[in-house]
Parts: structure tokens; C-alpha cells; sequence
């Protein structure tokens, strides 16, 4: 496993959390559960890469792409028929951590957005 960088990377992606949240968005497709199921495994461990590079903006995004993805998953009549199975395949955990790190995060990117306009202000 890679070693956490210890200073989070500069912001880059935005300047808000109310636009950080924009990128977050997710349409719904006509795709199969399987397919969904997948994307939200590739998701999570972009999340994960993202959150031990420090680079909190993408891995802000990420998890919240997941639980959204999750979400979904959650709606088909598939996933109703078959939860356990759904639910090895996703991981348990992987939801209550993507979660609270995105909680997480936007606790840190709210104080360093508000920072970083304290900065351009002076």
C-alpha cells in the first residue's frame, strides 16, 4: 500500500464545496446493476488513491460519486431480490467509510476554501 502524503495537495478543482458539489452530480443510465456494481468498485478505489494522495478535492468527489452510484444500485429490483449478494460483492463497509470520509472532507475543504478566499481577499 502507498504511504499517505503528509500535506494535502493544493486546491485545484474549485473554490466552493457548493461547486465542488456540482461535480459530484450523477445521471442515471439504462445500464445494468452488474455494470453499476463495477463503476462503483472502480470508484471507491479512485477515492481511496485519491484520499492517500491527500488530494482532497478528488477524493471529496469520488466518494460522494459512490455513495451516489450506491444509491442506484439500491433501487433495482435486482439489488432487492439479491441483497446479500449485492451487498459481498460492494463490500460492507465500503458505504460507511465513503461516508464519513466524505464527511470528513468537507469539513477540511470548507475551513481551506474559506482560507484560500481569506488569502485573495488580502
Amino acid at each position: 500500500m502507498p504511504a499517505v502524503a503528509s500535506v494535502p495537495k493544493e486546491l485545484y478543482l474549485c473554490t466552493s464545496l457548493k461547486d465542488l458539489n456540482k461535480k459530484t452530480e450523477i445521471k442515471p443510465e439504462k445500464t445494468s446493476t452488474k455494470s453499476y456494481v463495477q463503476s462503483a468498485l472502480k470508484i471507491f478505489k479512485a477515492a481511496e488513491e485519491s484520499r492517500l494522495d491527500r488530494d482532497e478535492e478528488k477524493a471529496y468527489i469520488l466518494y460522494m460519486k459512490y455513495v451516489t452510484v450506491y444509491n442506484f444500485i439500491k433501487k433495482r429490483p435486482d439489488f432487492k431480490q439479491q441483497q446479500d449478494y449485492f451487498h459481498s460483492i460492494l463490500g460492507p463497509t465500503n458505504l460507511k467509510k465513503a461516508i464519513e470520509e466524505a464527511e470528513r472532507l468537507s469539513d477540511s475543504l470548507k475551513l481551506r476554501y474559506v482560507s484560500t478566499a481569506r488569502d485573495i481577499v488580502q
